[in-house]
């Protein structure tokens, strides 16, 4: 069985969703935590939550950056 594909966010949306994975992915998570602590409330750094519908994205992302790192 494959797995479902995350959904797409919008091209403004997607742009800091990518943004934002690769430099997760370089400056580790606690930089994503001190991202969610500062954005509270701000819709575009909601995709960080795991109820936002481009979470998996965002994960998916991160998975591509580690990958390009290695």
């Amino acid at each position: 069985m494959q797995s479902a594909l995350p959904i797409l966010p919008p091209p403004d949306i997607r742009m800091i969703v990518d943004k934002t994975a690769r430099y997760v992915v370089k400056n580790g998570p606690e930089f994503e935590q001190r991202i969610i602590s500062s954005c509270q409330g701000t819709l575009n750094f909601s995709f960080l939550h795991s109820y936002d519908p481009y979470h998996a994205y965002y994960k998916h992302r991160i998975s591509e950056a580690r990958a390009a790192t290695n």
